[in-house]
């Protein structure tokens, strides 16, 4: 069985001035989501930090230069916002 998800956006936000190079997807309890999400938003690299409806709690996309600065950013994340839980991270696709 094919096994689908959707997600809902709590916030709609001007479109991205630069192209995301990942989305984390962030496990945190309910009561740290406001927390956690302005904590993302001050930080340079996020782009964007979203609370959303789904097996996530929050979307959060980032600029990175390449797959170490991508490591380096997740790391400093998960070290100076202690509130998140877990977190999962696709890449962006290049195709063009």
């Amino acid at each position: 069985m094919l096994e689908s998800f959707f997600f809902i956006l709590t916030d709609e936000r001007v479109s991205f001035t630069q192209e995301p190079y990942a989305f984390l997807f962030i496990h945190t309890q309910p009561m740290n989501l406001e927390l956690v999400q302005e904590r993302l938003q001050s930080m340079p690299k996020v782009l964007s930090a979203d609370t959303v409806f789904g097996p996530y709690d929050v979307i959060c996309s980032v600029k990175a230069n390449d797959n170490k600065d991508l490591q380096l950013l997740i790391n400093q994340i998960q070290r100076e916002i202690p509130q998140i839980q877990g977190t999962e991270t696709a890449i962006v696709a290049s195709l063009y």
